[in-house]
Order: C-alpha cells, then sequence, then structure tokens
C-alpha cells in the first residue's frame, strides 16, 4: 500500500534519489546543490529543514511535493501561505504499487480516486492558501478536481528580443552580428529608455526595504520582497548569476528589476524574475523593462519570459510585444490557487521554486 505522510530532512538521501530517476541525474545534482540554500537559508522559514510531502511504497519515496513559504501578504498583513512546488512522481514505481494493491485485495476506493498527485495536494501540511505556477496541462487537470481555481489575471509571457546568438553560430560572430542588425529591426524596435535606470551590483540595502514597506500597505496582495529575501535569493544563489537596474529617486528607489540570462539548448534565454515598482507606476516600470530589454539584446539573448500577475502590467507587455506563452497544446499556464480570497495579488516568476 501506498502510504502518504509528511516529509522529513532525513528523507533527503531518498527525495534525491527519487529526482535522480523521475528528472534524470542534472536536476538531482541541481537538487543537491540547492538544498541548504533552499530549505536552510530562506529568511521565509518558520525553522530550517524541508518541508513537503511525499509517498512511500514499501522503503521508497515514489512522489513527493514540497511546500515553499509563500512570504504573503493580505492588507499589509502576513497570511499562511505556501508555494506547492516541484512536484514528482515516479510514475513507473506507482504503477507498479497500485498493481500490487491491487492484487492484494485492496479495494479501488482505497486507491486515490483522484488521483496520487490530488491526494497529495489535499494532505493537511500546507498552510490553507496553496499556490502554483508554470504549471504542465496534467497537473492543471488534477488541480481543478481538488479545488484550485486558475487566476485569470497571472500567467507566462514571452518576447522575442535579438537574432544575434542564433546567427552568430551559423554564420560566425562578426558576419552574424552585422546581419543581426538588420533582422533585429523585424522583431520591432525597443522604445528609449526615458528614466535614469542603471545597472546595480551592491548589496540589497534599506532602500530596497523601504521600497519593500511602501509596496506592502498600497499592495493589496503581495509576496515579501525585502532585502533579506532578495539578498537570498539573488546574491546568494548557488548557482544562478543575475543582473539587477534600478531606478533611484533621490535618497531611495522608485522601482528595480531583475533577470537572468542562461543557455538551454544553445539558445541564449532570459526571465524577468522580480520588479518591483509603486503601485499603478507603469512610467517606472516601463523604465525599468525596456532598459532590461536592451540590457538583453546586447547581450545577444533571443527571447525573454515575463511572468505578468496583476492587471494594470498587461496592457504595457503587449505594448511591449510580450505575447502569452503557450504550451503545446496550445493553452496558457496560469498561477493556480487555493484558499486565497479575491483581490489583486502581485507575485513574480522569482516567487516559489521559479527564478
Amino acid at each position: 500500500m501506498i502510504d502518504i505522510r509528511t516529509a522529513q530532512e532525513t528523507d533527503r538521501s531518498a527525495l534525491l534519489e527519487l529526482m535522480a530517476d523521475a528528472a534524470g541525474p542534472e536536476k538531482a545534482e541541481t537538487l543537491a546543490r540547492r538544498w541548504d540554500w533552499q530549505w536552510h537559508e530562506d529568511p521565509r522559514l518558520e525553522r530550517p529543514g524541508y518541508r513537503g510531502v511525499v509517498a512511500v511504497w514499501g522503503e521508497k519515496i515514489i512522489a513527493n511535493v514540497s511546500f515553499i513559504p509563500a512570504g504573503l501578504h493580505l492588507s499589509g498583513q502576513p497570511a499562511a501561505a505556501d508555494w506547492l512546488a516541484d512536484v514528482r512522481i515516479h510514475w513507473g514505481l506507482v504503477r507498479e504499487a497500485i498493481k500490487a494493491a491491487r492484487r492484494a485485495g485492496v479495494p479501488k476506493r482505497d486507491l486515490f480516486p483522484d488521483g496520487l498527485a490530488a491526494a497529495m495536494f489535499d494532505h493537511p501540511d500546507p498552510r490553507p492558501i496553496q499556490l502554483g505556477k508554470h504549471i504542465g496541462e496534467a497537473m492543471m487537470s488534477i488541480g481543478h478536481r481538488v479545488g484550485f481555481r486558475e487566476w485569470p489575471e497571472a500567467g507566462n509571457r514571452m518576447r522575442r528580443v535579438s537574432l544575434r546568438w542564433p546567427l552568430q553560430q551559423v554564420l560566425g560572430r562578426y558576419p552574424g552580428a552585422v546581419l543581426a542588425g538588420a533582422a533585429d529591426l523585424a522583431l520591432g524596435r525597443l522604445p528609449r529608455c526615458r528614466l535614469p535606470v542603471v545597472d546595480y551590483e551592491g548589496p540589497f540595502d534599506a532602500r530596497f526595504d523601504r521600497l519593500w514597506e511602501h509596496a506592502l500597505v498600497t499592495y493589496p496582495a503581495i509576496t515579501r520582497r525585502d532585502g533579506a529575501v532578495l539578498d537570498w535569493h539573488y546574491r546568494r544563489h548557488p548557482d544562478t548569476r543575475y543582473d539587477v537596474l534600478v531606478l533611484q529617486q533621490g535618497n531611495d528607489l522608485r522601482g528595480y528589476i531583475i533577470f537572468k540570462v542562461w543557455l538551454r539548448k544553445g539558445r541564449r534565454i532570459s526571465r524577468i524574475v522580480d520588479l518591483l515598482t509603486a503601485r499603478d507606476d507603469l512610467e517606472a516600470a516601463e523604465a525599468l523593462v525596456v532598459q532590461s530589454l536592451r540590457t538583453m539584446r546586447r547581450h545577444g539573448v533571443e527571447r525573454a519570459d515575463w511572468f505578468v500577475s496583476v492587471p494594470w502590467l498587461q496592457p504595457l507587455a503587449r505594448t511591449l510585444g510580450f505575447e502569452p506563452r503557450l504550451t503545446r497544446r496550445q493553452r496558457a499556464q496560469p498561477l493556480m490557487v487555493r484558499g486565497l480570497p479575491e483581490t489583486s495579488l502581485y507575485v513574480t516568476s522569482g516567487d516559489g521554486d521559479g527564478g
């Protein structure tokens, strides 16, 4: 019989084995490298140690889901919320376990009528408000069955930025760069940045805390992004480098944007992982996104992703050429929530297991 139970820190080696079997050794190596950073150093943790549930068959973990603290605030007050993330199921072993249970005479009604993933989502351990994003189509269907609903204002968007990198790979560095100058015009001119946005490599100091404190009381619902969280996530990440741009206003910040650039299957990709300005400050948001795109183009980035979650940023995303990013079946990948009251929720790609 499959047992679903609370995960423990001592499950680490078994979880790494599951990751290697279900997703490959590279994914397992990434999980191992990030373990202490994710489960012991995150300032949002109430106490250090892995949080999640696991499905166990005999002595072997065959599935898991992690609960990452969201740091959610509603009307300026902390709310009990988790990101349900890093769902892994070893389907081969799950099928073997179910067949063994049926042979042992276990009634079908006791074999997870809504599916194993749904049973793990319904475990009492996660906090009352649950969030999930970057969800595959199969998991979206499971989520709907157990009471998750789609957050229609939120979803992944993407924009082509430059053809320099693929052209240089084919034609060589200099011919590719020359041809890309003309080819990139077909992707649309990038607007001029009209505000003094600059690169920033320093610490996430008190200015970031003051910007967060202002956002905390003006955004109806927002996840924690003070200096401590930003420093942990974007300066102390064990294997990812992030670029930070800021828009200064006197001795304070009017806003910041954070993005990363990486190679994926030979393509240079970028993702905007965090953006914060005063609520409805479209001028500042536009300047930050535009300058980030211009920086990406200089780096030869082929495509940029941006997870947009609030209505006031949607027109800006469309104006700047970002289109909904769809699955292979041409479906959107929305934010999915359970237990969250109706509100305007601001989250970014860097929340949860993103970024």
